[in-house]
């Protein structure tokens, strides 16, 4: 089993991962700590590039987004948003990486008081859409920050990443999202939706355990209890969890 001392829950938009770390807070009477970033991605086309920390290149960005909090750049950003390069993309994407790294030290600190600790987001979330946002020479500036800051983050316990296919994922942008997640392109989604998996496919940092979501009501106590149940007994190593 998985000394469960920092449980880090990621997954694809509308997958259920803050209602999932709200559960599991309660569960292990933990500190919970909730991605204080924005909820929307900037819309550019999601490329691959060379990954760091034994890594690829996609870790699952610091999203500049329209609920955004503490980030004096993102009404420029959006109000200058196209297509092509955004000059306000790296100022945007670093206060964005900052943000998180501040959460990650103060989750540092109270991890000499708290016995478990949850949240719903993991620091490397970084990659994939500053992959997304900047250009080559943007993007080499941002990684060598990144690498500054990672020496210095809370290692994940346990990572549990919750799963859908496009198809569902998709339906639930339709059925839950708000205007602008609709209005999103679905081949926007499907680059991410690539590369979340890819991510997660070469995942070694810490112990992983991949969750299919879409037969799981987080609304069941059956449900959510065969979860916790797979989480506890967790071993070492990457496993899948696929309830009937």
């Amino acid at each position: 089993m998985t000394d469960l001392k920092y449980i880090a829950v990621e997954g694809l938009v509308k997958s259920g991962k803050t209602k999932l770390a709200r559960i599991l807070a309660e569960e292990f009477k933990a500190r919970l700590f909730l991605d204080n970033q924005g909820e929307y991605s900037a819309i550019q086309p999601a490329r691959p590039g060379p990954g760091g920390q034994g890594q690829p290149a996609f870790a699952d960005s610091a999203r500049p987004g329209l609920k955004g909090q503490g980030n004096p750049f993102l009404k420029d950003y959006y109000e200058s948003f196209s297509s092509g390069y955004n000059p306000l993309a790296l100022k945007t994407q670093l206060i964005f990486l900052i943000n998180r790294f501040n959460q990650q030290l103060e989750m540092k600190q109270k991890d000499l008081f708290q016995k478990t600790m949850v949240s719903n987001y993991i620091f490397y979330k970084d990659g994939i859409y500053a992959h997304t946002v900047l250009n080559d020479e943007d993007l080499d500036i941002y990684k060598r920050i990144l690498g500054i800051f990672a020496e210095r983050i809370h290692p994940c316990s346990l990572v549990v990443y919750l799963q859908t296919s496009f198809a569902e994922m998709l339906q639930r942008i339709h059925k839950q999202g708000d205007e602008f997640e609709k209005r999103v392109p679905s081949e926007y989604w499907r680059e991410i939706f690539e590369a979340y998996n890819y991510y997660f496919f070469n995942y070694k940092l810490s112990p992983l355990l991949v969750v299919n979501v879409e037969k799981i009501d987080f609304n069941s106590r059956k449900d959510i209890d065969g979860l916790i149940h797979e989480i506890k007994n967790h071993k070492k190593g990457n496993s899948y969890y696929a309830p009937a």
